[in-house]
């Protein structure tokens, strides 16, 4: 259905082509040299990212919660229900006040299901209040995390940019997974927890910074 869609129903708008552009690092070349804020914005979402931690995480805080094995699929419903509804909300609010106020948001969300993963203890129930802010947080910034891009990069580049800054935030996901593991593992869930919520903090405050250094324009946001 998708591929029938693709063909009969999406028609794709050509762009100018630059005699200059010989290949891909070249292309990459510009978007980099040509293009400051958006390696601003790329090194944001990189450290973000580096902090970030995958849902298996929250299964397995709910499963030291007390949730039964059972029940952990339900966990997991939880987290992508709250991702579901949370994703035309999120898209509205970035059409409204801007993207990047937007990924702030999403930001502060994970930070904030950070905190519960260790203050709320000694009950299951957690586990669920847990699994629905973190779905929060997916939501938010799955929504908006990439539909940034294009307002720093020219059309012609975009291609280029869209693949650079999906190979900065895939690798830094990579690593921050393995790195917020092995700290639950060799330590403990609170050193983890720290280890995140220092790079989703200092992701904030950069964005911050960003966006007062590059103001978003009512044209833009709109």
């Amino acid at each position: 259905m998708a591929v029938i869609i693709l063909i009969f129903f999406v028609k794709e708008v050509a762009v100018k082509k630059f005699a200059n552009t010989t290949n891909m690092f070249s292309n990459i070349r510009r978007v980099i040299k040509s293009n400051r804020p958006f390696v601003i914005l790329l090194l944001i979402a990189g450290m973000f990212n580096l902090g970030a931690y995958n849902f298996s995480f929250v299964l397995l805080r709910a499963s030291d919660l007390g949730v039964q094995k059972d029940f952990i699929p339900i966990v997991f419903a939880i987290i992508n229900v709250a991702h579901t509804v949370s994703g035309i909300p999120s898209g509205m609010l970035a059409d409204r006040i801007g993207k990047e106020k937007v990924l702030i948001l999403g930001y502060s969300v994970f930070a904030i299901s950070s905190v519960f993963m260790i203050v709320l203890t000694g009950n299951f129930i957690y586990a669920y209040i847990i699994a629905s802010v973190f779905g929060l947080y997916i939501g938010i910034s799955e929504t908006v995390q990439r539909a940034v891009v294009p307002r720093y990069v020219s059309s012609e580049l975009r291609g280029t940019a869209f693949g650079v800054y999906n190979l900065v935030l895939g690798i830094s996901f990579f690593v921050s997974n393995i790195i917020f593991g092995h700290l639950w593992d060799i330590y403990n869930l609170n050193i983890a927890i720290l280890y995140s919520l220092v790079l989703a903090s200092t992701s904030i405050i950069a964005m911050f910074i960003f966006i007062k250094k590059y103001p978003i324009s009512k044209t833009q946001v709109s």
